[in-house]
């Protein structure tokens, strides 16, 4: 395969990754969910925050990666049979900017933007396993777990009075419609945080399957008011589409000999959209114990949980970037080579020339290349 195809192909596996775990990230609020999930930790000569200045040019974007986690150091070349035939180092950034989730009755526009951070790598004597399918592993930030996404929960719009049926014939109900109505406000305000329930599955490339929660928040609803839990979560499996005006596109590090095999691939309007999942009834609203029942069964009328499939919809736009390095699968370069190394050295060199300095020319994908990555991944072709 000429060089040029080779690196398309690359710039389409890895965007069709990105888009994947974090198209879904904006609304599970963690990509915790990965099965290759690893932690370590960070070298204590980078002190605290990513380990590098802030990025500029065409990495502007990638702002707390995990790249001086010493496990992203492991890539072994691609022709070690360690490797799986794959050597890579790459940070992925997002910033989900709209959405809607619908489940039942109840529709919620995504309107708090969501930034994701993670890093992921080709690590050594990894194989597909279960339902993971990728030799590939992902890294949380350094700070932790909780950095790998920034948001904020969304406004549920309905009042407290609303979703609980007000006025109602039980008392523990009827008590609290009476204390949001009078004291208004926050009181009357329902948010949903919707968060991850378990494993990130069926992972293939254009589709995967996410197991998700909706954390309600509400003073009078108590701290475990969710609709699905960890046990029966809301199963979702979205298809990845590009937007109108949307596309993908790859740029090459502007000092290819410092930096060889490096590239950012961006893409512009993506959308992840499922109509097909069910959702499961609401669940621990209310003041505690047995008390939260009638509460949670009145949510449930409200909202007209659960839900068959065909009743909901989830829908969510973004721009993803993934800043990458091959340079292990490289036979012209001497081998081993440190893939992390060299993207954390790209890193700061831009960071020194905010512009990005002589950025070689930005590469189109078309969309209906992506499409066609799907069977290049069945055939094999990674």
């Amino acid at each position: 395969m000429k060089p040029s195809s080779r690196r398309i192909r690359r710039a389409l596996w890895l965007a069709a990754i990105a888009v994947a775990a974090l198209t879904v990230s904006g609304v599970t609020s963690s990509v915790l969910a990965q099965p290759a999930l690893l932690s370590a930790t960070p070298s204590d000569d980078d002190g605290p925050g990513p380990g590098y200045p802030p990025p500029g040019g065409i990495y502007t974007m990638f702002t707390d990666c995990p790249i001086t986690n010493p496990l992203m150091q492991e890539t072994p070349p691609s022709s070690d049979p360690a490797s799986g035939g794959t050597s890579l180092a790459a940070c992925t950034a997002a910033d989900v900017t709209s959405g809607m989730l619908k489940i039942g009755n109840i529709t919620t526009t995504v309107v708090q933007p969501v930034n994701v951070q993670f890093g992921f790598f080709s690590a050594p004597n990894a194989a597909p396993g279960g339902d993971n399918n990728t030799a590939i592993a992902v890294l949380p930030p350094r700070s932790g777990l909780s950095a790998m996404v920034v948001t904020k929960p969304d406004l549920v719009p309905q009042s407290l009075t609303t979703a609980l049926g007000c006025p109602s014939s039980n008392p523990t109900v009827e008590k609290l419609c009476q204390e949001a109505q009078h004291r208004g406000g926050r009181f009357q305000q329902v948010f949903g945080l919707a968060q991850e329930a378990g494993q990130l599955t069926n992972f293939a490339l254009l589709s995967w399957t996410q197991r998700l929660k909706v954390h309600l928040i509400n003073p009078l609803l108590g701290k475990n008011c969710s609709i699905g839990t960890d046990q029966n979560p809301i199963v979702v499996n979205p298809q990845l589409s590009v937007g109108p005006g949307g596309g993908l596109t790859t740029t090459n590090d502007p000092n290819p000999i410092k930096h060889p095999d490096t590239q950012v691939i961006t893409i512009t309007n993506a959308i992840a959209s499922d109509s097909t999942f069910s959702a499961p009834a609401v669940t621990g609203c209310g003041p505690g114990g047995l008390a939260d029942i009638a509460v949670d069964e009145a949510l449930d009328t409200s909202a007209g949980l659960p839900a068959a499939s065909g009743t909901n919809n989830i829908t969510l736009n973004g721009t993803f970037g993934v800043a990458a390095t091959f340079a292990g699968e490289d036979a012209s370069l001497s081998q081993p080579q440190n893939n992390a190394r060299i993207l954390l050295s790209a890193f700061k060199a831009s960071a020194r020339e905010p512009d990005g300095g002589d950025q070689q020319a930005v590469h189109r994908i078309s969309v209906a290349d992506l499409h066609r990555l799907g069977i290049l991944r069945r055939l094999g072709l990674k």
